[in-house]
């Protein structure tokens, strides 16, 4: 089976959610996190519809905060966010920030598009 991980662009914890929330309420594009659209958007408990779509599906997918990911699948990265790949024993990039951000914060786009890759 294929194995996928999403690696947000904010840290795990309560310091980074309230660090990724100021950033979102003040715009400050750093803190941009178009993953972070898809699962959740404004919801801290996580969109409904990213939540039917997991339990919908039969990809091998995990998400990660930033601080949790190895220094392999940070490497494998041209920027978070990003979705990964483990081939071949290695993460190889699948889609990055800007092919995130064209899913228009569908999760119904994004697991399209790994069943697409």
């Amino acid at each position: 089976m294929r194995r996928f991980v999403g690696i947000y662009n904010a840290e795990n914890g309560l310091s980074g959610e309230l660090r990724y929330v100021l950033g979102k309420l003040t715009s400050d594009k750093s803190k941009k996190c178009e993953l972070c659209e898809i699962t959740h958007g404004l919801n801290p408990f996580g969109k409904p519809s990213w939540k039917k779509e997991l339990s919908n599906t039969t990809v091998d997918f995990h998400l990660l905060h930033k601080n949790e990911a190895t220094n392999q699948q940070i490497e494998a990265t041209s920027g978070l966010p990003s979705i990964l790949e483990f081939s071949d024993h290695a993460w190889i990039e699948v889609f990055d920030a800007r092919a995130i951000a064209e899913m228009n914060g569908s999760p119904f786009q994004l697991f399209q598009a790994i069943r697409g890759c």
